[in-house]
């Protein structure tokens, strides 16, 4: 009954987190933390919630995984919700409840009775707004069977939601209820202002055991981390037993700067099944603290492959998350495996599924900050300006061409040509940049327009695809009235 309205992939232990590299931490690793963890789980009665709190890279989310399973193995995990940026549904909160419902039902089956019964009672409960699904799915229920043991919910990545107020009123909910309910909840986050506000606010604040991951030294673990994943590398390339050394190993945990981000993508370029991992080692230990540094050094040894700057750029600037399927159209190449050779270097920092129904998004989510910011990789790596013309000239292609009316890379062609139109006039420093990039193709296009509506418009799909239209191509206009005035 809720299963087609749930987050299928933020669990713990989903596949898409197995994908995105999320591991538990190392034996032996971590072990404060964990221990004040599950110390306040099983001892600390005056706070029902524990807020982890650290800055990006500095292992949250492996943290929360642990405990997860942990807790799991002893059948006393209620819920797990993974926030992700990388993924649209692993952002939506809309869903949260309901997911956490389903969870439930598994966790406690005894609570499946009574929650079927409510939705026999209701059946658009799944419609209604937070407080009301809370209520009827969750709150009426737990007080309906008898009090099992106390339970635990994970939340992790509360700044990875896609809204502000989402997160605080889920929040809200969720501790003013557990006086009431036999949970406690662990969430995870970055020390952003607003959830900072949240957790100490005068009706949460006072139920919070606070857990800040800037005041432990990880240089340690991090070095136990970086040991045990190279002696990998070690036997599986058949390297010299003495490789690497103890001196390297320290210097590039001291490189980290307790960001545990720096180090898996130092282990994954180090590791990188088409390079020297000697050599590789090398570079990395002559890189600067950061991951910006990491990234320059993969991104730059990654430029030989054929079509790397047209597939880098069109991943980080296509609107939103789209299938490895509609990229060969959309870029003019011949076939799906120009785009995956053409990222074979980036393994270590991207995510390219096996499956062309799949999407290809970063490890971490500060790559795309790190291509599109002019102050860090800029247009390094790719030419912003020709990208999109690239994608405009493949929509237009498509729309021209129209054979596969349904087809994925149609309906993006006919939601964002001129999205992508409008990003050139936006980003040209001159009318003889717009007159090269977009050029008479666009025109020749635009003055065509009454024959070509037909497929536009069916493309578009629904009124809010027109709507999204209507602004972009308002957005180019006033570009164009701008550079008039100028």
């Amino acid at each position: 009954m809720l299963g087609n309205h749930i987050s299928r992939d933020v669990a713990y232990n989903s596949r898409e987190r197995n994908h995105m590299k999320a591991f538990t931490c190392q034996d032996e690793t971590r072990q404060a933390v964990l221990t004040q963890i599950t110390t306040w789980f099983q001892k600390d009665d005056s706070h029902p919630v524990c807020w982890l709190n650290g800055p990006a890279g500095s292992g949250k989310s492996a943290i929360a995984r642990t405990i997860a399973d942990f807790y799991d193995r002893r059948n006393e995990l209620a819920s797990s919700f993974f926030f992700s940026r990388r993924n649209f549904d692993c952002s939506d909160a809309t869903k949260f409840f309901v997911t956490l419902a389903y969870q439930l039902a598994i966790a406690l089956p005894s609570m499946r009775g009574p929650m079927e019964d409510a939705l026999a009672k209701d059946p658009l409960i799944i419609h209604e707004h937070f407080e009301d699904q809370f209520r009827k799915l969750i709150v009426g229920p737990v007080q309906l069977i008898e009090r099992p043991v106390t339970r635990l919910i994970v939340i992790d990545g509360l700044d990875e939601c896609g809204n502000k107020a989402h997160v605080e009123l889920l929040i809200q909910l969720l501790v003013g209820a557990l006086h009431a309910l036999p949970f406690r909840l662990l969430a995870t986050s970055r020390t952003e202002g607003y959830i900072e506000s949240i957790f100490t606010g005068p009706s949460v604040g006072k139920m919070i055991k606070r857990i800040a991951l800037h005041e432990f030294d990880a240089l340690t673990d991090i070095y136990n981390y970086l040991q045990s994943s190279l002696l990998k590398v070690q036997i599986t390339r058949k390297l010299s037993p003495s490789w690497p050394t103890e001196k390297d190993l320290w210097q590039l945990a001291e490189q980290s700067e307790n960001n545990f981000t720096y180090a898996s993508t130092a282990v994954e370029f180090i590791s990188d099944e088409y390079g020297n991992p000697q050599r590789r080692l090398e570079t990395a230990l002559e890189a600067h603290n950061g991951l910006d540094s990491l990234f320059e050094q993969v991104l730059s040894d990654a430029t030989k492959y054929p079509y790397f700057d047209r597939v880098l750029g069109a991943i980080t600037l296509l609107r939103g998350q789209h299938h490895v399927s509609i990229l060969p159209q959309l870029l003019q190449l011949h076939s799906i495996y120009d785009v995956r050779l053409a990222l074979r270097g980036c393994l270590s920092i991207l995510f390219v599924p096996d499956s062309d129904n799949d999407y290809i998004r970063p490890y971490h989510p500060s790559l795309f900050r790190f291509l599109t910011d002019p102050g860090r990789g800029g247009n390094i790596y790719f030419d912003t300006i020709n990208c999109h013309r690239v994608i405009v000239d493949g929509c237009i292609q498509l729309i021209t061409d129209h054979s596969e009316k349904t087809s994925a890379s149609l309906r993006y062609a006919c939601q964002n040509l001129c999205h992508h139109i409008d990003m050139i006039l936006s980003y040209a420093n001159a009318f003889s940049e717009v007159e090269s990039y977009l050029g008479p193709r666009v025109q020749a296009f635009l003055t065509d327009v009454p024959q070509r509506l037909a497929i536009w418009m069916f493309g578009l799909e629904d009124a809010q695809g027109v709507e999204q239209v209507c602004e972009d191509l308002h957005s180019a206009i006033a570009c164009v009235t701008v550079g008039q005035a100028m």
